[in-house]
């Protein structure tokens, strides 16, 4: 969601003063953000198929002690040569989770929870005419 306030807030000018619609804009903008995000998440989604769903060892003792955090540090150090294992079954996640996401980033637009006014009322940084001294 930072990833896609970021770009909104850089690229206003696309829909501001150029010529595109704000829908087009929007789509790539939030199509960018998702592919960041997921990307980054779903080997911790993984892990946790990983420690959670994967057969065990011989006794049913697991690899890791049940831990995720010892499974993670396995593919951290692991990652230069089985990042793309740690990716596998990627696309059948973005099919089933990704259209959600992406409606609920939409709508989350849409009903302005992106914009730039979302401020407390007594913030610190608002001020009121009424309230503000005049020097």
């Amino acid at each position: 969601m930072e990833l896609y306030a970021w770009t909104k807030n850089k690229f206003y000018f696309l829909w501001t003063y150029n010529d595109y619609s704000y829908n087009f804009i929007k789509t790539g903008m939030l199509g960018l953000s998702f592919f960041a995000a997921s990307t980054m998440a779903y080997p911790a989604y993984f892990t946790r198929e990983m420690v959670d769903i994967w057969p065990k060892e011989r006794g049913g003792h697991c690899t890791w002690n049940n831990n995720y955090r010892q499974c993670f540090k396995f593919m951290v150090e692991n990652m230069d040569m089985m990042y793309y294992n740690f990716l596998s079954g990627y696309w059948r996640w973005v099919r089933r989770y990704g259209a959600g996401y992406f409606i609920g980033l939409w709508m989350a637009d849409n009903l302005g929870m992106f914009s730039n006014c979302n401020e407390a009322h007594a913030s610190i940084d608002v001020q009121f005419p009424i309230a503000s001294e005049s020097i």
